[in-house]
């Protein structure tokens, strides 16, 4: 225990950064010296040391020129009605496929647990297995949908950015 008076606060603890000088951690305090940025009396940059150039924060777009906006399509008209197939009406059209998806599965899931239920008065552990093989086979189902959507994305946006190559080399 320290006696009164070695402590500057009265938690006990010593104030660390309250000595002006060098840190043998090689940080300084800026409060001990005169002149710091921030400080009463800063006139800039000290002599002899280097500030740190200017960052942007985190996130925010740095020097150089912006990317230019992606180049707008045909139509889903124009794209469903190419036969071409120069453009494509999958990747525009996923959303809605997966939402069409997952209602077919809620309404074959929904089916499945009524008709065990029906089961379950007939043979227990028959309709019990029944229940558990429609929700089971719902989540499953709503898995393998979404697996299979997110392939043909990925599979069109392979194609549509080899494309992109292709014109930017001149192919």
């Amino acid at each position: 225990m320290n006696p009164p008076g070695d402590t500057p606060d009265e938690s006990g603890r010593p104030d660390y950064g309250s000595r002006p000088g060098p840190d043998p951690s090689g940080y300084s305090d800026p409060a001990g010296y005169p002149g710091q940025p921030g400080q009463p009396g800063a006139s800039g940059p000290q002599q002899g040391r280097q500030q740190p150039p200017h960052q942007p924060p985190y996130g925010a777009p740095g020097p150089g020129p912006a990317a230019p906006p992606p180049a707008a399509g045909p139509n889903f008209v124009t794209a469903l009605f190419d036969f071409e197939f120069r453009s494509f009406v999958t990747t525009r059209i996923t959303k809605v496929l997966f939402v069409l998806g997952l209602v077919l599965i809620a309404i074959s899931t929904l089916s499945g647990i009524v008709g065990s239920f029906d089961l379950i008065s007939h043979n227990a552990l028959a309709g019990l297995l029944a229940l558990l093989g429609a929700l089971v086979g719902g989540a499953v189902s709503v898995l393998l949908t979404r697996v299979v959507l997110e392939v043909l994305i990925v599979l069109f946006r392979i194609s549509e950015h080899l494309a992109a190559l292709r014109a930017r080399s001149g192919m």
